[in-house]
């Protein structure tokens, strides 16, 4: 079995579930890196899921690996980042995660700003050893 770092550096989708102004929820796939303490999910401000956020911050995440059955499910807060250049090293981090070929910092950036990115910072609201967890060592 291995361990939630383990299974959270790898690369897979990461089910970002916010509530929508009429009650229902939201939710979408999403590449993420997890630096230890927070998830960074890049989005647009075009995405529902950015006007969700900036309204109300409450988000649950499922990482999940339907053909090994492991997941673990998180309860968090979310902090919207909007300045590109301040958070551009965890942009960089999610390309690299997945394979994504990354470009020099100042290509980035532009490629960012014209795509009208955004990172979406979630806290999880409990340490790692008390989220709900299966098939992975908590």
């Amino acid at each position: 079995m291995s361990s939630l770092s383990d299974f959270l550096a790898e690369p897979r989708n990461v089910i970002v579930a916010g509530v929508k102004r009429d009650g229902r929820p939201h939710l979408s796939p999403n590449l993420f890196f997890w630096d230890g303490e927070r998830f960074f999910i890049s989005t647009t401000r075009a995405r529902v899921k950015y006007k969700i956020f900036k309204r109300d911050p409450r988000v649950e995440l499922i990482i999940d690996d339907a053909t090994g059955h492991r997941y673990a499910r998180v309860s968090g807060t979310v902090e919207v980042l909007e300045d590109i250049r301040s958070n551009l090293r965890m942009d960089r981090a999610i390309r690299e995660k997945h394979a994504i070929p990354v470009a020099a910092d100042e290509e980035l950036a532009a490629s960012l700003a014209v795509d009208n990115r955004v990172l979406l910072a979630v806290t999880p609201s409990k340490p790692m050893s008390e989220w709900s967890v299966l098939g992975v060592d908590a």
